[in-house]
Order: structure tokens, then sequence, then C-alpha cells
């Protein structure tokens, strides 16, 4: 989730669902593409080395293609339980896919009962966890799906694949449908569950602030962004010495980004931005 709206583009594609209106930037695609380079590489290396996937291979360029069209159905999927939730409580909203993720955001010209009113932290605390909580019912319906089959699914987190057994079973046949299933339960379990992290400004941070504040008002925000610091570093770390630098660097700058904010919070007396 982003801090600000970014600017629009000559190049943004557009388009309306269920009511609410979504812009894509163009960098959204190439932020896909760089993401996707080593998955659908190492997709590519597997099928080659395994006889009974040889033939339905597609190759590295489509094997990209499937990862940027997962990542880009995931993520407005995420955007649109936050929008849904949003319009839940009166207004509406818009959507935007940016770089490495998107955007839900109220629509000034709303004319929904209720717009002038400030959110509530129950309120915020249930949009906050709309999107994540969506990708994680799809992924809920992907295993049960599949594992009724007798198939073989892994989410990409060790401890939960071992202890609901989601690795037993047969693969699969269709490369590309393995390919699809794995990307898919690999964006909406641990990218969801990343998400939840108590980090701002993902939806755990926004989720862990309004908790902070129901049960200690006064000190809510602060105790929200020295939580955020110290988990953002702790994982910072945690990807550094797993060799996962890019995750590294964004929980780094996001703990550096949390930071800043609780000095320039606790500078103003306690009057922060939020």
């Amino acid at each position: 989730m982003l801090l600000a709206e970014p600017q629009q583009t000559p190049y943004d594609f557009q388009f309306r669902i269920f009511g609410f209106d979504v812009r894509i930037s163009p960098f959204f695609w190439l932020a896909g593409a760089i993401l996707g380079w080593n998955w659908a590489t190492m997709w590519d290396e597997i099928f080659h080395r395994s006889p009974d996937f040889q033939d339905t291979n597609p190759g590295q360029g489509p094997l990209l293609l499937i990862w940027i069209a997962v990542m880009f159905f995931s993520i407005l999927l995420h955007e649109l339980g936050h929008a849904f939730a949003i319009r839940h409580y009166g207004r509406n909203a818009r959507i935007i896919l940016y770089h490495f993720g998107g955007l839900a955001i109220e629509d000034s010209s709303s004319s929904f009962s209720g717009f002038s009113r400030h959110r509530t932290p129950h309120e915020q605390i249930v949009i906050s966890a709309a999107g994540p909580g969506i990708e994680l019912l799809l992924a809920t319906i992907l295993i049960v799906l599949f594992k009724s089959q007798g198939y073989a699914v892994w989410t990409g987190i060790n401890v939960i694949d071992e202890s609901l057994g989601l690795r037993d079973g047969r693969y699969i046949s269709s490369a590309p449908l393995l390919a699809a299933v794995d990307a898919l339960l690999f964006v909406n379990v641990f990218w969801a569950l990343m998400n939840l992290l108590p980090v701002y400004p993902l939806d755990g941070g926004q989720i862990s602030r309004e908790l902070f504040t129901l049960f200690a008002a006064r000190d809510g925000i602060k105790n929200s962004l020295i939580l955020s610091v110290l988990t953002g570093g702790a994982v910072a770390v945690y990807c550094l010495t797993n060799q996962q630098t890019m995750a590294a660097m964004m929980f780094g700058m996001l703990a550096f980004s949390s930071y800043q904010i609780l000095q320039a919070y606790s500078g103003r007396g306690g009057h922060g931005p939020w």
C-alpha cells in the first residue's frame, strides 16, 4: 500500500469494475516483470529437467506472463477487498495499481451518505483487514479444491505446508497450471501474511495503529510506530541473512520511514501526521 496517490501519466490503463474506477500505472507492469523474472526462470529450468513437464512447458516468456497476470489479478483483488469495505461504510473508492502494490482511495466526489464522517477505529480495522482477508480466502478455496482432488500444493511458507500436509499428493500434470497455482498461492498467502505485519504503511501497521489507539489513546500512535520500527528492522535483518535482498531493502526502508515519522511525531508533542 502506498502513502499517497501517484500522479497520472499518459500511459495509464484505466477501466471500471464493480462500480470502481481502476487506474494502472505502466510501472506496475514493469515491476511485475522484475519480480517475476527469477520465478519464471526457476520454473522453466524445473520443467526442462523433468520429463513429465517437458511437453507442456510453455517457456520462460509465457511463464513470465503468467506471473504478471497472477500479480495483477491478486493485487486488484486485494484492493477490491478494501474498496468494498469502504463502500460498506457508505463511501465510494477508486483503485490505483502502481509499482509493487496498489491503493484504494476514498473518492472525494462521493455522493454516498456519511462521507464527511471520520472513520472509527473499528471501521478502519475492517477496511485494512479486508484486502489481505479476501486474498487468504481465495487461497483457502484453491487449497481445498486441489487437495480434495489429491494434488500437492504449497504456499512458500514451510511451517504451513508441513503442518497441513499440503505438499503430499501428485503434481498437477499441466506445467502452466502448476506454475499458475504456485504463483497464486505464493502471492495470496505469503504476500498477504507479510502485508499483515505491524509495519506502516502496510495493512498490518494500520491495524496495529488502530488497536493501540483503542486501548491506549494517548500513546497509541507512538507505540504503533515503535512496533513498526522494531518489526520492520527485524524482518529486514531476517531477509538479509536469508539472502532476500529486495525484501530486506523494502522492510529496512519501511522501518526507517517509521522511525522518521516517530521522531517527527514526538517532536510535535504527540501531534503527528495522523
